[in-house]
């Protein structure tokens, strides 16, 4: 399993200095996860609120001021995961949905889906 994240962003807005991750793990026999498993009816579960992160970003780019300070919800997920496993492996499909939020995660499932890829 490889993840990383790419940046697009207006012509000299860039500081020059980009950080690209990745995480690299081992997908036990027997278990898979991704789109192609999306059913109707299938719930979707929510592990934390909606737009932390694209908020925390948002204030700090347009120098937004609110009464509370609102922080991105970054962190890892493998806790999460493995204890998500250990409860079923019948897990369907899991999205981190950071970069557009749970709109575009869900329209790209649906879109996977139905195109089988």
């Amino acid at each position: 399993m490889v993840t990383g994240d790419t940046k697009v962003v207006e012509k000299g807005h860039g500081d020059g200095c980009y950080i690209n991750t990745a995480g690299i793990g081992v997908m036990p026999d027997g278990l898979h996860i991704g789109p192609t498993r999306a059913q109707p009816g299938d719930a979707v579960i929510v592990s934390g609120s909606i737009g932390d992160h694209g908020m925390a970003i948002m204030s700090v780019r347009e120098s937004l001021e609110f009464e509370t300070t609102i922080e991105s919800d970054c962190a890892a997920l493998n806790t999460l995961v493995d204890a998500m496993l250990g409860v079923s492996r019948d897990i369907h499909v899991l999205r981190d949905p950071t970069r557009g939020g749970v709109a575009s995660s869900l329209n790209e499932i649906a879109g996977n889906r139905e195109s089988g890829s």
